[in-house]
């Protein structure tokens, strides 16, 4: 079963992506088809080869629809549709939220997560992951803080936002990958070099501890 299951799942989502992208144009397709006199696919291989070319056509659109953003017409036409996407209520939200999103994914220099710290969360003494999403902001007085993503586990796409000092933090030799891997596992494909931060304490001898008491 362990064999078996991370192969299963690695075949069902590429299943998934091959039929959801390539799926998205089969219809017409077909349309296309009947009229050119063809008939309908009527077995599951020739529903493969109408995917396959469903996910040609997608990529193949998708190309072209760049190059036609990327010149002064394409640019006016957009425009003037996401002006009218802003403007229409209730989809706005929906709109502006996503683009957000990508924007931030895409954009050069940009990342979701900036690094991966351990913080006192949900109260102090106990440790949890988080993910620096935001630069510095500045109190009254001289007390910086950042923005912090705390994620539940093991559905990480969840999670908590926080606004805590910068001193408050403390960052981790973790890439963001391994620190999905031990929120996705609840802890159990934690890294071992990980580990050794929450076990420096027990490393100190008898008059540091003594110091600290």
């Amino acid at each position: 079963m362990l064999l078996i299951i991370p192969i299963y799942v690695t075949f069902f989502v590429v299943k998934f992506l091959f039929t959801f992208i390539g799926g998205t144009l089969s219809p017409l397709i077909k349309k296309i088809f009947l009229l050119c006199g063809a008939e309908l696919p009527r077995t599951s291989i020739d529903e493969f080869i109408i995917t396959f070319i469903g996910l040609i056509f997608t990529f193949a659109s998708l190309y072209f629809i760049g190059i036609f953003a990327a010149n002064v017409i394409g640019k006016s036409i957009i425009n003037y549709f996401e002006n009218l996407l802003t403007k229409t209520p209730g989809i706005s939200t929906i709109y502006s939220s996503a683009k957000q999103i990508v924007h931030l994914i895409s954009l050069p220099g940009k990342q979701a997560f900036k690094r991966v710290v351990i913080l006192d969360f949900p109260r102090e003494g106990t440790k949890s992951i988080g993910f620096v999403t935001g630069g510095a902001i500045k109190e009254n007085g001289n007390d910086t803080y950042i923005s912090v993503f705390v994620p539940t586990t093991p559905n990480p796409t969840t999670g908590f936002l926080i606004y805590i000092k910068e001193n408050s933090v403390t960052d981790t030799n973790l890439s963001v990958e391994e620190a999905c891997k031990t929120l996705f596992s609840g802890g159990m494909l934690t890294p071992k070099h990980f580990t050794v931060l929450f076990k420096t304490s027990s490393h100190a001898t008898p008059s540091e501890n003594n110091n600290a008491s």
